[in-house]
């Protein structure tokens, strides 16, 4: 920073201001930093920035089965939304095994951070107890985890309900559901 402000003849607060758009800065001198950015090839030391903020804006994803297109399609929206928003992200692949989800969920921790996104698997009771005793923001999706968690789910039932009632308005009697693990 401090060659990209000796080069921009400004100071290195000017600079950071720039940089995290913490303060207006004139647009003359904004152009000024940002050439002189373009000029070194400056790029931001994330992690010394995450020391001082106690931040690394980035949020860990852990689904399984990433090749499924519905997670694929989650993946690419949380992806795009948290780029929107300065925020990198972590994808880890938990194999819906309880044991396996708690592991890649640990290391996202482990690499700080501020939040994780979960498709839980069935049995997510170790992940809670993880979650909650380290008070790390979480999202679940596509499983309800109980009511104390902020989730993202389809609402299956009342849909179902039609669809069965619809179904047996017609005069069907023998109706089949085929769906995945309902656990």
């Amino acid at each position: 920073m401090v060659d990209v402000a000796r080069r921009a003849g400004v100071s290195v607060a000017t600079v950071s201001h720039v940089l995290n758009e913490t303060r207006p800065v004139r647009p003359g001198t904004r152009k000024a930093v940002l050439d002189a950015i373009d000029d070194l090839g400056y790029i931001p030391n994330t992690l010394a920035r995450s020391l001082v903020t106690a931040r690394t804006r980035s949020i860990g994803l852990a689904v399984s089965a990433i090749s499924n297109p519905y997670f694929t399609e989650i993946l690419q929206g949380v992806e795009s939304s948290a780029l929107e928003r300065g925020y990198g992200l972590l994808i880890a692949d938990p194999h819906d095994d309880p044991a396996h989800e708690l592991t890649v969920v640990r290391l996202l921790h482990e690499r700080r951070v501020d939040g994780v996104i979960v498709a839980p698997s069935a049995e997510p009771a170790g992940l809670l107890e993880y979650l909650a005793r380290r008070e790390i923001p979480a999202v679940f999706l596509d499983r309800l985890v109980g009511d104390a968690h902020d989730q993202v789910c389809a609402e299956n039932a009342r849909p179902v309900e039609q669809l069965v009632g619809h179904l047996a308005d017609l005069g069907h009697t023998r109706i089949g559901l085929v769906a995945g693990c309902l656990a």
